[in-house]
């Protein structure tokens, strides 16, 4: 591995044999180095990969931030969040939330004014797995550094959870845009059918999960498998309003990202739409029953 950049003692940018930009961290590996020189891997400490949403420059400029105790807690975080979330939490959203750490650790630190993220009900209501091990995380925060965070900022540490399952290409404001359309997804439903839906029923959380993965799918470009139009047209006769509202939804996903949401989609929404339907109406007869 060779250097492209040095940005200080302790940060530079380096290329390996197959031309991969890293950002590489560790004491004493820029000292004297430069541009052409072999890069000494006995003092490389952590290795940073570039992920195609942001380049190797801005991760050396977070790097050189971000206090080397925050990233070390952060390193432990992301491990606990892959054995408890998935092997979808990977390395590459270390630097953004260490980033986000050691800002919070800052502001509680300096007694700055907390901090009232939007979308606190619905992150909370729709990544209940991603908001309890953000618990946790604080907790791990608290231990590593003695200061305890606002229970509020396990809303953010959540939303960079569910960002991992969509790649390294992922934002988190695109996160955020789709949170809101899971909200307004079961607003059309609520409204439709004149029910309330409990938020944190196993019903809405496969719904949410199929969401999540049609997301993922769009992304990358993917469709789900073609069906037979005898099945498109079956399901549309059997099922017209749970039909109408996935329809909706559909056009819904189309406004607000750009999307051609095919048919097979709307087939798969229409079946959600009706098992969560259905369990909303039961329970609410039970609540007039009782």
């Amino acid at each position: 591995m060779k250097v492209l950049k040095v940005f200080n003692n302790s940060v530079v940018l380096g290329v390996d044999d197959s031309g991969t930009e890293l950002v590489l961290l560790g004491r004493g590996v820029g000292f004297q180095a430069k541009p052409g020189d072999v890069v000494d891997d006995a003092l490389v400490e952590r290795t940073f990969v570039p992920d195609g949403s942001t380049t190797a420059e801005r991760i050396a400029a977070f790097v050189q931030e971000i206090p080397r105790a925050d990233i070390e807690t952060t390193e432990e975080i992301v491990r606990e969040a892959r054995r408890v979330l998935g092997d979808h939490v990977t390395d590459h959203i270390l630097v953004p939330l260490a980033d986000h750490v050691s800002f919070a650790l800052r502001r509680e630190r300096e007694g700055a004014t907390q901090i009232d993220y939007p979308l606190r009900w619905e992150v909370e209501n729709l990544y209940p797995n991603e908001v309890a091990f953000s618990r946790e995380a604080l907790a791990i925060i608290e231990r590593r550094t003695g200061v305890r965070l606002p229970a509020i900022e396990a809303v953010p540490l959540a939303l960079h959870f569910v960002n991992a399952q969509f790649g390294s290409a992922a934002d988190l404001d695109v996160t955020m845009r789709m949170t809101e359309v899971l909200t307004e997804t079961l607003a059309i439903i609520c409204t439709e059918y004149d029910v309330q839906i409990d938020e944190r029923s196993p019903v809405v959380a496969r719904f949410v999960t199929h969401l999540r993965y049609l997301f993922r799918r769009e992304q990358q470009g993917r469709q789900l498998p073609a069906v037979a139009d005898s099945l498109h047209e079956a399901v549309r006769a059997a099922q017209p309003r749970e039909y109408a509202c996935g329809q909706q939804i559909a056009d819904l996903l189309g406004q607000r990202f750009g999307w051609d949401v095919g048919a097979e989609e709307v087939i798969y929404l229409t079946l959600h739409v009706a098992r969560l339907t259905a369990t909303a109406l039961a329970e609410a007869g039970e609540r007039a029953d009782g």
